[in-house]
């Protein structure tokens, strides 16, 4: 496998749902329909990554972590502020 893309940058909303499948924080954060529509576009965007997107970021040493950006997230398109982690799409 190679590094097709790189230096994806993810917000935390969709970490969760990318490295563990959990969408529960957005019941937590937002309204039901609100957290239905945020669901859809993390869903959305996941799929149109791939199916070879992995994290490439280190929760010990902060690596690949920015606390906080404005940086448009690389799945669901937000550019609220918040944490954003780096991911990789790897491939043949």
């Amino acid at each position: 496998m190679r590094v097709i893309r790189d230096d994806l940058q993810l917000c935390q909303d969709c970490l969760f749902a990318a490295v563990n499948g959990d969408f529960s924080g957005l019941d937590y954060h937002y309204e039901k329909s609100e957290a239905d529509k945020r669901q859809r576009e993390i869903v959305l965007g996941l799929g149109k990554l791939g199916r070879n997107l992995v994290p490439d970021f280190d929760s010990n040493t902060d690596e690949g972590i920015e606390e906080f950006s404005t940086r448009p997230c690389d799945c669901c398109g937000t550019k609220l502020h918040g944490s954003r982690h780096r991911f990789a799409v790897l491939g043949k």
